[in-house]
């Protein structure tokens, strides 16, 4: 039994004790669900290809960091839960499936948000794509233990705090390799952009980026905020 097939069987059982949930309403659904029927319809999909960060090389993102998409985001992030996770690599795969690529490499989280979460979000969610798509993860980047949030730092800081706060994973080899840097959102890019630089200069051939969620300012967007309001689809089958 592969680790996919493995894993959709652990779902079942734990389901039996912990109720599968939509991750964006928190319904209860099937074990073999990944999102309720309805909330696909709302989501605030990204419709048109995003400009990539600085030394990455495509960014894709799923949804913006808005309504359900955002509480989904943020129920993964403080409440630990593990539902979300499932569904956002679910769609990030399926996102990226016609991506070539050698290794799935997530953006570490730092030492206190591991702590605190039980969980590294890009490590699980790169996991799930990997069992979906094939392509291997690679740890090719470390987080330093006093990593700082980037939440509430400006532009010039994140940039800062973000070469200060990873480094190369010696002991991957990633010269001459196609990689796709993953990560649970995207706010500035400057995260992504670092990391990217890392990678290459390390001897990675091609870094490309793929976030569940970019963020976007809704109250200076209101085409955007008009575009979330109607209804959308997606196959999550």
């Amino acid at each position: 039994m592969d680790r996919l097939k493995l894993y959709k069987y652990t779902r079942r059982i734990i389901s039996l004790l912990y109720p599968n949930r939509c991750p964006f309403c928190g319904k209860v659904i099937n074990a073999d669900k990944y999102m309720c029927e309805s909330c696909p319809k709302f989501l605030p999909y990204v419709t048109k290809p995003l400009l990539p960060p600085e030394n990455v090389s495509r960014l894709y993102a799923c949804c913006y960091y808005a309504y359900r998409a955002r509480t989904a985001v943020l129920s993964m992030k403080y409440k630990g839960l593990i539902y979300p996770v499932d569904a956002f690599a679910l769609m990030m795969y399926k996102m990226i499936s016609k991506e070539h690529a050698d290794a799935l490499v997530p953006v570490p989280s730092g030492f206190m948000s591991v702590q605190k979460r039980g969980f590294s979000t890009a490590d699980k969610i790169a996991e799930r794509i990997s069992w979906f798509s094939g392509v291997p993860v690679l740890k090719a980047l470390k987080a330093r233990d006093d990593k700082q949030e980037q939440k509430m730092l400006n532009m010039k800081m994140r940039i800062e705090n973000a070469r200060q706060s990873f480094y190369i994973n010696d002991k991957a080899d990633i010269r001459g390799k196609k990689l796709i840097l993953i990560d649970d959102v995207c706010t500035t890019g400057s995260t992504l952009s670092v990391c990217a630089e890392l990678l290459t200069n390390a001897g990675a051939a091609e870094v490309t980026a793929a976030v569940f969620a970019k963020t976007v300012d809704l109250s200076r967007n209101k085409r955007e905020n008009k575009k979330f309001s109607k209804k959308r689809t997606v196959d999550l089958k």
